[in-house]
């Protein structure tokens, strides 16, 4: 027989110990550090801290976003599939697989997850937003704010990959303030759908351990 950890409960107290023990949280403040602590954990990589980024704001709005229970919309099915739904308020909003915009997004060739974007707009107002996969979602979000369209609470932005979703990020972190938008950004090439899933999943945790019991 061989031999390995098969209690669940064990597996996750040593997964967070083993985490603490590589992990240097010191660059985030006590509130952070529960996110940071999330998406690590889903990522695998000790070194993700190096390329998490919050902005000043970003926890205390979402905090608020939760309370008040506005939308929830998504780029990319992987998302919604990592997102703990005992934890949802809501159902969140995605539209990649919508006819309609499978069949714009061929005849424009662009990508569906930018073509999606657009759907977003009567519902982003005060939401959050998660582009967890697409760069080219996140490039065409960063210019309908830049047109005027009313921004999102808080984007947590982790596309990956290594055409523009280091560009992409970029962006978003330098015109978050003048675009009037709180964000959680996943600097560089790494990212993934399951890192923004983590990152709101951890908020909504968060926001419930510090909701009073009925």
């Amino acid at each position: 027989m061989i031999e390995y950890l098969r209690d669940p409960e064990r597996i996750h107290e040593q997964n967070y110990a083993r985490l603490r023990e590589q992990v240097d949280l010191s660059a985030f403040t006590p509130e952070q550090q529960p996110v940071v602590i999330q998406m690590v954990l889903a990522y695998g990589d000790p070194d993700l801290v190096k390329y998490i980024r919050f902005s000043e704001n970003a926890l205390s709005v979402a905090r608020k976003v939760i309370k008040q229970r506005n939308n929830l919309l998504y780029d990319a099915e992987l998302v919604k599939h990592a997102l703990k739904e005992s934890l949802l308020y809501q159902e969140p909003l995605g539209f990649m697989g919508r006819a309609s915009v499978i069949s714009q997004a061929k005849s424009t060739k662009q990508t569906r997850a930018m073509t999606a974007v657009d759907c977003w707009k009567p519902y982003m107002s005060g939401g959050i937003v998660l582009i967890g996969q697409s760069a080219t979602a996140l490039l065409h979000l960063v210019e309908l704010l830049q047109d005027g369209v009313r921004p999102p609470a808080l984007i947590i932005a982790s596309p990956r990959g290594f055409v523009n979703a280091t560009e992409a990020k970029k962006l978003l972190w330098k015109q978050h303030q003048e675009l009037g938008v709180e964000c959680i950004v996943v600097d560089g090439t790494r990212g993934g759908g399951v890192l923004a899933a983590a990152a709101l999943n951890a908020l909504l945790m968060m926001q419930m351990q510090a909701s009073p019991a009925p």
